[in-house]
């Protein structure tokens, strides 16, 4: 081999070294994150094992996590953890046991880490402040025939990053651990259904009139469509800003242009009149006349039970996903009366299950 060569060599085996120092640099940067587990409120789950995993960190959860049902996308808790910043996790694993179909379910998933990893480093501007904030936690969430959504959140943002499958599976009383031997007891998940602190007035009123929703629901609800909110408003008013949470799980402040989400089954509307006073609209997809005081005067912007058997799913899935609708809310802040249309080229349909209230 001629000395040229040679320096070829040696300069193309130094690059490459280099190039993976920065890609393992890049890789090891750190964040602050914590996890969490979520699960719809008419199929409560309770949690058996399970890890976020990182290279330098594992969020490892267990028994002590409980039966979970704070409903589809909502926090069920954090643990706090001795660790400051860690890296973004590489895989996921979990194992729960479904109260309502009686079977364990468990998987071991990767993920993708420069994509969670671009989430957390361009992070999002606060809607409120216009400061540029990020991510803070991953919320697990568990539904019924093993699926599994993951999702990134932080105040008032989340988002999903990943949808699994997991598989069934088989756990004795001998075989598990013991703290959570307890889920393998006789007639465990009957009694635990029997409680009357897991369920709320809502979601008994539910079950016991139209049954439990479709197991399969919560995979529907991630489909998306390409829809705006349109807001008509008397003269001299003003949007100023429009919060949505989707039955994905998913939520945000709406920008400006139209974009694929899922349907909304909550909107919030800061309206400005013509004397420059802020006014509050809510808006949430459900026939509930006791929801708002029992949920959202309370903080619990939980998807509604009923929302399933509301004429907004049905509406939605009349039209093209991919093309462009309009969500049009024609709201007088006098009279206290909101009207909604979904709109996709001649087209439109009024939209009846609702509730709003103007404050």
């Amino acid at each position: 081999m001629g000395i040229s060569n040679l320096k070829l060599l040696v300069l193309s085996v130094l690059c490459s070294f280099s190039l993976i120092s920065c890609q393992n640099k890049k890789m090891e940067e750190k964040y602050s994150w914590l996890g969490t587990v979520s699960a719809p409120q008419e199929y409560p789950m309770e949690v058996y094992s399970g890890a976020i995993i990182a290279d330098d960190f594992t969020y490892g959860f267990d028994a002590i996590w409980g039966t979970q049902n704070t409903g589809w996308g909502n926090e069920g808790g954090t643990m706090n953890v001795q660790s400051k910043k860690m890296q973004i996790p590489h895989a996921l694993e979990f194992t729960w046991y479904s109260l309502i179909e009686k079977k364990f379910y468990t998987g071991k998933w990767k993920l993708d880490q420069e994509k969670i990893e671009k989430l957390f480093k361009d992070g999002f501007l606060d809607s409120d402040t216009g400061k540029k904030e990020t991510y803070r936690s991953f919320k697990i969430g568990l539904a019924p025939k093993g699926k599994l959504s993951l999702w990134i959140n932080a105040p008032g943002v989340q988002k999903e990053i990943a949808f699994f499958q997991a598989h069934d599976t088989i756990i004795t009383k001998d075989k598990a651990y013991e703290n959570a031997q307890y889920m393998l007891e006789k007639d465990y998940a009957d009694e635990r259904l029997k409680s009357d602190f897991l369920w709320s007035s809502d979601v008994k009123n539910r079950i016991s009139t139209s049954g439990y929703p479709d197991p399969s629901v919560y995979e529907k609800y991630r489909k998306k469509y390409f829809w705006k909110p349109i807001v008509e408003l008397p003269e001299g008013y003003q949007v100023k800003k429009i919060f949505y949470m989707a039955c994905n799980g998913e939520a945000d402040t709406y920008k400006v242009s139209a974009k694929e989400l899922a349907i909304p089954y909550y909107l919030s509307l800061v309206i400005v009149n013509p004397q420059g006073k802020q006014m509050g609209t809510n808006i949430f997809f459900t026939k509930d006349q006791e929801y708002y005081s029992n949920n959202i005067l309370k903080g619990n912007n939980v998807l509604p039970a009923d929302f399933d058997l509301m004429d907004i799913n049905t509406v939605f899935n009349t039209i093209d996903p991919k093309q462009e609708a309009d969500f049009i809310m024609t709201i007088d802040p006098e009279k206290k009366s909101t009207k909604i249309d979904l709109k996709q080229d001649n087209k439109t349909v009024a939209l009846k299950d609702f509730i709003s209230k103007i404050y």
